[in-house]
């Protein structure tokens, strides 16, 4: 994972519980290291016990903590030059679904290394969507669904997202269907 992954869930912790909180969840991670370098790549197990460490700190389910933050990595990209590429792709919720895989593409360029997942954006019927999507890392659908919700806000637009049961059709990817509220 990319260290602006961990740098989010860092700056969300201490915006919101305070730095002592952040380094009890370090000790609880076992973790030496209490900031991450953005544009560094980390093992997958720092994220993963970070969250643990989340969980066991806060009482908040697993599911949660990745909702909300997922919710929180829109804002906290919005703050970075990474806005500036997911704003590129257009001002609606859709156009902004249907270019985080551009955006993906444009960070490989500076991040070889990077395993990004994909977004592809199905049009189902009227004002409903069904997001597939595809990672090598498992258990992050509730993340997506937060950045989903955080999308739909940060847009101005309202949404309602369910997670579809796998079929054998989407045994390698999730599917979630995405409908458009007024």
């Amino acid at each position: 994972m990319y260290g602006m992954v961990n740098e989010g869930i860092h700056t969300f912790i201490q915006a919101n519980y305070g730095d002592g909180t952040w380094q009890s969840i370090c000790d609880k991670a076992g973790l030496d290291r209490r900031e991450f370098e953005r544009m560094a790549s980390y093992d997958d197990a720092i994220t993963y016990s970070l969250v643990g460490a989340i969980v066991d700190q806060t009482g908040i389910s697993q599911d949660e903590v990745l909702q909300i933050f997922g919710g929180y990595w829109i804002e906290f990209v919005n703050q970075s030059n990474f806005g500036k590429l997911m704003r590129m792709s257009g001002d609606s919720f859709v156009d902004r679904v249907n270019g985080l895989d551009d955006m993906h593409d444009r960070i490989l360029l500076a991040m070889p290394h990077l395993k990004p997942p994909s977004f592809e954006l199905e049009g189902v019927g009227d004002k409903t969507y069904h997001l597939h999507y595809y990672s090598d890392r498992e258990g992050l659908s509730p993340m997506v669904i937060g950045l989903l919700y955080g999308l739909a806000s940060d847009t101005g637009e309202k949404i309602r997202v369910t997670h579809l049961p796998a079929t054998p059709e989407t045994s390698d990817h999730e599917v979630f269907e995405i409908v458009m509220l007024d």
